[in-house]
């Protein structure tokens, strides 16, 4: 799992490249919406995606995680079906019911029958092997990225990834295994971390989908409970919360993520929000995206937290790697189907 974290930045150029050059339907004309299909690992790259591009795509994009379309889907939209191991129920229903609307289907899966279905019903992109979906996210995402440019929705995405993989590599360097915990960001909150109920905080929707990365990465590989939110959301309910009896709140250790071009009205909301709950959790930190793109910063902040992750599972002495309880769910559920 290590190893495909400090891998992340030649994921990131490979998947662009995958998605560049794979064959693609050819659309009509603009589609009505674009909708990026997924579950636990293989979705967070659509939440990525959805954040880059909402603010400048000419159509609707839309995550779906669930076994179901929305009911506006119909012959003009794209339906992109993500699963790494293309064994995933929910997008197998997805990608049938996409089908069925006659939408045009692309499929981004490393095999499986959700493969299979693109091959016979639609599109596939074929993603290279990884350890596990969480550790596929470049594969993931960036084809998709390359696919939205390919069909006119969306310029410019070559530079931004371009960026993107110079600025990860700035990240692996610095916060790598073996550049010492003083020296070391990650290891460092690692450190901060252990023993307490982390909170991730996005300071802006912009960063929302690196903060529920966050959460993901800390639940599957430092096997711990976490919990992430949202500003300015947070500021309306959660922040009540803070009035939690002081042993509960000592026990929690915040983390902000922040884009690096938050409004000044944003940063006073975050600054007061923090006089709240500094002195109640145990520990806080601000983390900031790098790079001028959109997509630079959130993958910045997303590397950051998936080697803290990692190194949490080394503090705790366990193998990031397994999802055991994830496998018992997806057990009992088929033998109680």
């Amino acid at each position: 799992m290590l190893q495909a974290a400090l891998a992340f930045p030649l994921q990131v150029q490979e998947g662009w490249e995958i998605g560049r050059t794979t064959p693609l339907p050819a659309l009509a004309g603009t589609p009505a919406h674009l909708v990026l299909a997924g579950m636990g690992g293989s979705a967070i790259g659509g939440d990525l995606l959805a954040a880059v591009l909402g603010p400048r795509l000419r159509i609707p994009v839309a995550v779906v995680r669930d076994s179901s379309l929305p009911p506006y889907v119909n012959s003009r939209s794209v339906v992109v079906a993500t699963s790494y191991s293309g064994e995933t129920e929910e997008t197998l229903a997805v990608a049938q019911q996409a089908v069925r609307t006659g939408a045009t289907l692309v499929v981004v899966a490393g095999g499986g029958r959700l493969a299979e279905l693109g091959s016979r019903e639609g599109h596939v992109i074929r993603v290279p092997p990884a350890v596990a979906p969480r550790a596929a996210l470049g594969y993931l995402m960036t084809p998709v990225l390359a696919a939205v440019e390919r069909w006119g929705l969306t310029d410019g995405a070559a530079a931004e990834v371009e960026e993107a993989v110079r600025v990860l590599g700035e990240v692996v360097r610095e916060a790598g295994p073996g550049v010492p915990t003083p020296e070391n960001p990650a290891k460092r909150l690692a450190e901060s971390l252990a023993d307490r109920f982390p909170l991730v905080y996005a300071g802006s929707p912009a960063v929302e989908p690196a903060a529920r990365r966050w959460k993901c990465q800390i639940n599957e590989n430092s096997k711990m409970l976490a919990a992430w939110n949202v500003f300015p959301e947070l500021t309306h309910n959660e922040t009540v919360g803070w009035g939690a009896p002081a042993r509960v709140a000592a026990l929690t250790a915040v983390v902000v993520l922040l884009a690096g071009d938050e409004s000044a009205q944003d940063l006073r909301r975050i600054a007061a929000t923090r006089e709240v709950f500094s002195g109640r959790a145990g520990v806080v930190h601000e983390e900031r995206g790098r790079g001028t793109t959109r997509l630079a910063r959130l993958l910045s902040l997303v590397l950051l937290g998936d080697l803290t992750s990692i190194y949490l599972a080394y503090l705790r002495g366990i193998d990031p790697t397994p999802v055991d309880a994830i496998d018992a769910v997806k057990r009992r559920t088929r033998e109680t189907a």
